[in-house]
């Protein structure tokens, strides 16, 4: 009997690892739909910076970047870049070595991106298979991967796959996990590289470990144990080492001014874009966010299953007295729900700009929807067993559906025009690496002070030149005597004092008119796709005839 018992485990696990293995596949074809599209889709501005900044590590050397993150545009470049130092730097190195692999294009990091989501839903999956029974966990795992800020924008490289190897180490030595390895030296080890990791790939990695730390401290106070002094000191010392680390490589980039710093947590904690916090739209925004992220059919299986779900998991006794539902608690939830709290309410100033703040928020609403729908299964077979199967499968078609709309929403929205793009790349090849373009607009973003200055992504990706502004006639005559700047761009709009400086510049000057493309906007108002104002490029080389 046991020998059999053995060879049917193995057979489930096969058949287990065979289904992860088709959503993976599943998840690759949804992160690969258009791979070569240009920047200009649902936030384009993350994604070009991204792969921006790798791309100069490679352009110009290290020698040149510091190993920071640097702004640069040109060939040759400006002797004293601009740093980009609000972020941790080593996700920016690891980009530039999958890019030196991968060459430059626009496809390179979004195709490590898909190795690195992969990774992270096997690793979920390993999770999970040792929380919950295989189809649920299954389940789960299929709602993750359906997800609209998944099939999108992926998990963002390294730092979830970190994150979950940092969750199942931690699990594993606690002995969280159901018939999980024994706990060894190794798991100790693996669990402060991890921690030690994360927060050098993200400040997201901070919550991460902090919820680790408090979930444990937590678990010895309610057991009434005292911690183990060496996991204790993994949990504190790795992440605090890196977090210092960090701190360190900012604050000697800025010159060792301390108040950059400051600035900067306070921005992200406090108002953030805005002009000023206020909870109510700050939640209405959070709603926004989660309704496209997760849709709105998974929001509200979730919220039921953790609310009057509940009741029926706790409460209610079956024949032999105790719990009906037991399998279907939510396994280890307070762990997975402070990871996507603490990191919403510590910096909540991140969430008005970034849907992709609330992505944690991934892990704890795949599960709890997964587990909704098998306790209602659950509860309707004790009726009708092929009633409970329907609805079972017409939540999960529903939830389906609302994922496929929600996610052919996204690719749909574009922040930038195509038509913007093109003629971007035309500038480019137009203008010789060693020359500027002179410019009534500076294409210059300011979002903080503590971030300073920098060309908007899009354009740096695709007009790799510096970009000089000048907004008068005389201004762009001295220029142009100094024969750096071969072309002049400005928008052609009939307004003062743009349509005297044109009238002025058409006089003297050739040009080429570039059409304007119209925006869309959904029928609520809301912004869709973006469009795009007509230029008109003068080539300051040139002469009309009679100059």
């Amino acid at each position: 009997m046991k020998k059999d018992n053995s060879l049917n485990q193995s057979d489930k696990a096969v058949n287990f690892w065979l289904c992860a293995g088709l959503l993976a596949i599943l998840l690759t074809s949804i992160l690969a739909r258009d791979i070569t599209r240009p920047f200009y889709g649902l936030h384009s501005w993350a994604e070009a910076h991204g792969q921006w900044l790798a791309s100069v590590h490679i352009k110009y050397g290290l020698g040149y970047t510091k190993g920071l993150c640097t702004w640069a545009v040109g060939n040759p470049p400006t002797e004293n870049p601009s740093r980009y130092l609000d972020h941790p730097q080593l996700y920016t190195l690891l980009n530039a070595a999958a890019m030196y692999g991968l060459g430059i294009h626009n496809w390179s990091l979004r195709a490590t991106n898909i190795i690195a989501t992969v990774i992270t839903l096997l690793l979920f999956l390993k999770i999970l298979r040792r929380l919950l029974d295989d189809k649920t966990a299954l389940l789960a795992s299929l709602f993750f991967v359906l997800f609209p800020v998944i099939g999108y924008f992926g998990v963002n490289m390294w730092l979830y796959p970190f994150a979950l190897w940092a969750i199942w180490n931690y699990l594993v030595i606690i002995k969280g996990l159901r018939a999980g390895p024994e706990p060894g030296k190794l798991h100790k080890i693996f669990l402060a590289l991890s921690l030690f990791m994360m927060l050098q790939l993200s400040w997201e990695g901070f919550f991460v470990a902090l919820a680790i730390g408090v979930h444990y401290v937590c678990r010895c106070i309610y057991r009434r144990t005292f911690p183990e002094k060496s996991l204790l000191a993994i949990l504190i010392i790795a992440p605090l080492g890196s977090l210092v680390l960090d701190f360190i490589i900012m604050a000697a980039g800025y010159g060792w001014d301390y108040q950059k710093i400051i600035d900067l947590y306070k921005w992200r904690a406090g108002s953030g874009e805005m002009a000023e916090h206020n909870w109510g739209k700050w939640f209405a925004r959070l709603w926004q966010h989660a309704s496209t992220n997760f849709t709105l059919p998974v929001l509200f299986i979730s919220i039921a299953y953790l609310t009057f779900g509940q009741l029926f998991v706790f409460t209610a006794p079956n024949e032999k007295g105790s719990f009906a539902c037991p399998q279907r608690r939510f396994p280890q939830f307070w762990l997975f729900f402070m990871i996507p709290t603490f990191q919403l309410f510590i910096l909540k100033g991140a969430l008005w700009p970034h849907q992709t703040w609330i992505r944690p928020f991934s892990f704890l609403f795949a599960i709890a929807a997964a587990q909704a729908v098998m306790l209602l299964g659950d509860l309707l077979k004790k009726i009708n067993k092929r009633a409970a199967n329907a609805a079972m499968v017409a939540m999960v078609v529903v939830i389906t559906i609302s994922c496929i709309i929600g996610v052919n929403h996204y690719y749909y929205i574009r922040w930038q025009s195509p038509a913007k793009i093109k003629m971007l790349k035309m500038l480019n090849q137009k203008i010789p690496p060693d020359k500027y373009l002179l410019s009534f607009e500076t294409f210059i973003v300011n979002q903080h002070k503590s971030k300073g200055a920098f060309y908007r992504p899009e354009i740096a990706w695709y007009l790799d030149r510096e970009i000089v502004q000048a907004r008068t006639f005389e201004e762009i005559q001295k220029y142009a005597q100094t024969d750096k700047y071969p072309y002049y761009l400005v928008p052609a709009v009939d307004s003062l004092p743009i349509s005297t400086l044109i009238g002025q510049l058409r006089k003297r000057y050739k040009f080429q008119y570039v059409p304007g493309e119209a925006g869309e906007r959904a029928k609520d108002g809301k912004f869709l796709r973006a469009g795009m104002m007509p230029y008109m490029i003068f080539d300051l080389s040139s002469r009309v005839f009679g100059f």
